[in-house]
């Protein structure tokens, strides 16, 4: 959480988390398959001094399981209440939120409008501006640049401009993208989720519409319907149509998780979760599918 007083000491928060997952079925390759372990710790940094403008960042240092380590958000931020630039590696608006998404492993693709989204690796210019425009508007334009042909997976480099709304118990957001994949292949989508929240639970629905990665000119459209209750329960279903010659490509997964407090301490938590999805090809005339199973511990300290 970024301290708000000019001046103040940065503020420093941690947590351990630790995901306990089993996998299984014919779209998960089978070095992949049983119960597998991964986690991190987490070491986060941030601050925000100025008033009329001000300049924020942060910073979220990983040590993982595996020995290595990683950076998960670095960022500058500078601005004032009416408008920021925000700069480095970090995520912009997210145009297909699945609430409680402690695990969500889809069979086959499932597009969400966020191939420019950010969270870019090495080398890759990210930067987002965002203007409030008054009566719950706002609007924010990310770009994505690099010169390198070798970007990191799904890497794609473009613009990314989304509308904002906000008043109350509801929140939409509209926005598109343009550009293109590192394999050279055109960017162009469009995404729209809105949330509405009646206090027991929050609802949310998505679409999305955008060209695949590939050679053809084939489109992948995607929904999802998912919400999150009070209490720590999650649960949501996502549906893919993925074009082919001839045919198509369809994917449908349904996820429910439910975070618990552990043992009533502060900060502590257990997470179990569960997904199961399936691909149908109508051209091949085959499916695949994969269903999963998590068990999330998370402690901040």
């Amino acid at each position: 959480m970024i301290a708000g007083t000019a001046f103040a000491a940065p503020a420093v928060d941690a947590n351990i988390e630790l995901d306990n997952t089993s996998r299984e079925g014919t779209a998960v390759a089978a070095a992949d398959r049983g119960l597998t372990q991964s986690g991190r710790v987490e070491l986060n940094i941030s601050n925000k001094a100025g008033a009329d403008m001000f300049v924020a960042g942060r910073a979220s240092f990983l040590s993982k399981k595996d020995g290595t380590v990683a950076t998960d958000d670095m960022w500058i931020q500078l601005g004032s209440a009416g408008g920021d630039v925000k700069l480095g590696r970090f995520e912009a608006a997210d145009l297909f939120p699945l609430a409680g998404d402690t695990l969500v492993n889809h069979a086959g693709t499932v597009y969400g409008a966020n191939s420019l989204r950010g969270r870019k690796g090495a080398d890759v210019f990210h930067a987002a501006g965002t203007l409030q425009l008054g009566s719950g508007f706002a609007f924010e334009l990310g770009a994505v640049q690099t010169n390198t042909t070798t970007l990191v997976t799904s890497g794609a480099r473009g613009w990314r401009p989304v509308v904002s709304y906000a008043s109350g118990p509801l929140a939409v957001k509209l926005g598109m993208e343009s550009g293109e994949y590192n394999s050279g292949n055109k960017v162009s989508g469009f995404g729209l989720t809105a949330s509405y929240d009646f206090g027991s639970f929050k609802l949310t629905g998505n679409v999305a519409q955008g060209k695949q990665d590939a050679a053809a000119n084939e489109t992948t459209k995607s929904y999802a319907l998912s919400a999150a209750v009070v209490g720590g329960l999650g649960l949501g279903y996502a549906s893919g149509i993925n074009d082919l010659t001839g045919g198509d490509i369809r994917v449908n997964t349904t996820y429910v998780s439910y975070k618990m407090p552990l043992f009533g301490i502060d900060g502590a938590s257990v997470t179990p979760a569960f997904s199961s999805s399936r691909a149908q090809n109508s051209v091949a005339n085959t499916s695949v599918d994969e269903t999963a199973f998590r068990v999330r511990l998370n402690y901040t300290f």
